[in-house]
Parts: structure tokens; sequence; C-alpha cells
């Protein structure tokens, strides 16, 4: 069974990741900061009466209540990536079969597609965190601490 996708963007770049990969989008708000955190911890938000982890790999500067959160369960924990925007969710059909990722891309991107005339880069969303994020699971670690 193949399965969709979800398209968002960072800074001018477009990525999508498998649908499987998310359990859910939520506007970023309410992001609240906790002494202690550290980059690339953000803050939290509540979520359904229950404190999620954001994690923000967008780019340094990016507003703090501006944007999305893909949020995603890793292992026994859920956490949020905060990303500029998430565009669109598409179905297997509306996303062409791509390319593979060309050796010199990033470890994270795992294909090349192209939607709407534009070049999308598929990522693997926890290799994509083990890049930009390095050291986001230490940091879900000091802040339950």
């Amino acid at each position: 069974m193949s399965v969709g996708f979800v398209l968002f963007r960072l800074g001018e770049r477009t990525f999508a990741t498998r649908l499987d990969e998310v359990r859910e989008i939520v506007r970023l708000q309410g992001l609240e900061r906790l002494p202690g955190m550290t980059p690339p911890l953000a803050g939290v938000i509540v979520l359904r009466g229950m404190p999620v982890p954001v994690l923000d790999v967008r780019a340094p500067g990016s507003p703090e209540d501006s944007g999305d959160v893909l949020v995603v369960d890793s292992g026994a924990d859920t956490v949020g990536v905060a990303v500029d925007e998430v565009s669109a969710v598409l179905h297997p059909d509306e996303l062409p079969a791509g390319d593979a990722a060309p050796k010199a891309l990033p470890d994270y991107v795992v294909g090349v597609h192209t939607y709407r005339g534009r070049p999308v880069l598929l990522v693997n969303l926890p290799a994509l965190l083990d890049t930009t994020a390095a050291g986001w699971q230490d940091s879900l670690l000091t802040a339950q601490t």
C-alpha cells in the first residue's frame, strides 16, 4: 500500500516526507520556552492537554510563533518539528515518482521529485533531524530531567 506525502517549506526550499512519518500537523502557536532548554529544542506546545517538545529546524531568526509543526512519534516520545509552512498533504498519485537522490545531497534526502514544475526533495524526517538538529535526542533527555 502506498502512502501520501506532506509537503513543507524550509526557507525557499520545498521538501516532502512520507505521510506515515507524521502523526499530525498543527499551527505553531503558544510555543513556551522553558528554563534550561537549548537548541535545537525551541520550547513546548500544549496539544490536547499534553506538552509536546518542539525542535526547530528552520533558519535562525525565524519568527517563534509563525509556521507549522509536524508532530511525530520518536520512539516512546512525541516531538514536534517546526517548519516554515506545510503547503499540502498529497495523495500518493499527486507526487509523481522521482529519482534517487544524487550522492552529493545530504543523507536525509532520499529522493528528488517534481511537483507543479518545481523540484521537491523527499526526506527521511528522523535523518533530517539528526543532521539539522544535531543532539536533538540528547536535548529531549536533558529537558525531561
